[in-house]
């Protein structure tokens, strides 16, 4: 049967993700997958760090910084860009940002160091 979630009944939590309190709103969850939005503040850096598990991200307003191995992209409203699971990866807002994030569940995600060392 479908779900829905309307825009009146969403929560948004201050909540710790990979070593930061960012505001996140879940539409919706099961055991397998989740879809959420969060809000990141203007020069808002989410350190390197990984997930155990794949996470995929459109950006519905700002603009943002993605680095990966040496690579770097800038991402604005519209974009979207598909994270495998066991990529370090940085991502870094350059104005406020609403995201989208659906990511396999669960989702283990942590800092790591340039060693790719879990802190």
């Amino acid at each position: 049967m479908s779900e829905f979630t309307s825009v009146d009944e969403r929560q948004w939590i201050h909540e710790d993700v990979v070593g930061h309190a960012i505001d996140r709103c879940t539409l919706w969850r099961d055991d397998t997958i989740s879809f959420s939005f969060v809000k990141l503040p203007p020069n808002y850096d989410l350190g390197l760090h990984k997930h155990e598990s794949w996470v995929a991200v459109y950006l519905v307003e700002g603009t943002m910084k993605w680095e990966s191995d040496g690579e770097e992209r800038k991402v604005g409203a519209g974009d979207f860009y598909f994270v495998p699971d066991g990529e370090e990866h940085v991502e870094t807002s350059i104005d406020e940002c609403l995201v989208m994030i659906i990511k396999a569940e669960p989702n283990v995600q942590y800092r790591i160091d340039p060693a790719g060392n879990r802190i």
